[in-house]
């Protein structure tokens, strides 16, 4: 009887010790996850920092230039604005980091159907969901209630779950799209965000626009492909761009709605991301105003963290 009470106490004893352990290796595990959260989370935060500090020197070399009446620089500057990748290896890790120039991107509160429809196509959405898309948009940012044949108003979004009216308004960011018919429910508003703007105006930068940015304006893509092949060399200037585009009659719309210098505007994204730990990771989205007497020489609009991406 001694020995059996013996072997039962010591079952108990080991049932006990084992919840304990498993209870230790949860608050273990968990404690290490919010570590390596908050590691990536000052990574990506870092790299905000580096990329303005590296964005900041660029812009106002290239706006020094232009007081002075000097030419552009003869090699692009590879923090202006382009979109293109960037890895910074970091203490501990590194970041992804890439910077949008505003003015390379189409204004979604001027742009009109014909530019819409010709950016979802360069995406590849199909005919019957651009429609709905354009038209949709079309009605949330202009007033009244009548919708356009394949848009929507107040009526449709009130009988959703939960219901809200059409803003009727102009878009404050292009996350707002979520909101929209077509969109909801989709990755679509975050794609978009590299191909739209809310800010600046109707003008897009042709030295840091993308292929599909170049093709909703109207530009066809060969052409596009080399005006991009073209500033990878060199950035591209007005006196040698214009009259080729001038020359065919069917970009004559376009001309209008070109530029080639960069704006105060830009959007930062910024991905925090551990060595030798996939999946660990953080991104932060952050949009600039840079001025450069200011003090900081930056003034940030938008901030979101823990951004999709």
């Amino acid at each position: 009887m001694v020995l059996l009470l013996v072997l039962w106490v010591l079952a108990l004893l080991s049932v006990v010790i084992l919840s304990w352990a498993e209870e230790w290796r949860t608050e273990i595990r968990l404690a290490a996850n919010f570590r390596e959260a908050r590691q990536c989370h000052s990574l990506a935060e870092a790299g905000i920092y580096y990329a303005l500090a590296k964005l900041s020197e660029a812009k106002f070399s290239e706006m020094r230039a232009e007081e002075s009446q000097m030419q552009l620089q003869p090699r692009p500057q590879p923090w202006i604005g382009d979109q293109r990748r960037h890895l910074v290896e970091l203490p501990g890790g590194r970041v992804e980091v890439r910077v949008a120039d505003e003015a390379g991107k189409i204004n979604l509160n001027r742009a009109d159907d014909k530019i819409l429809a010709n950016l979802f196509s360069a995406l590849g959405i199909p005919q019957g969901k651009w429609r709905v898309m354009v038209d949709s948009i079309q009605d949330w940012r202009q007033a009244g209630l009548q919708p356009r044949p394949y848009g929507a108003k107040s009526d449709y979004y009130l009988g959703l779950e939960p219901p809200y009216p059409s803003k009727n308004a102009l878009f404050d960011t292009v996350e707002e799209l979520a909101w929209v018919r077509g969109f909801a429910g989709t990755g679509l508003p975050v794609r978009l965000a590299s191909f739209l703007t809310v800010l600046g105006a109707a003008q897009v930068n042709l030295n840091a626009a993308p292929l599909e940015v170049m093709q909703g304006l109207g530009i066809p893509g060969d052409l596009a492909r080399l005006l991009i092949q073209e500033r990878e060399a060199a950035p591209l200037r007005p006196q040698a761009v214009m009259p080729r585009l001038t020359g065919d009659p069917r970009l004559l719309p376009v001309v209008q709605n070109l530029s080639f210098r960069s704006s105060p505007f830009f959007t930062i994204l910024a991905t925090g991301m551990i060595n030798n730990r996939e999946g660990a990771k953080h991104t932060i989205k952050a949009v600039v105003r840079l001025n450069q007497r200011g003090n900081p020489p930056w003034q940030f609009v938008y901030w979101a963290d823990d951004y999709p991406g």
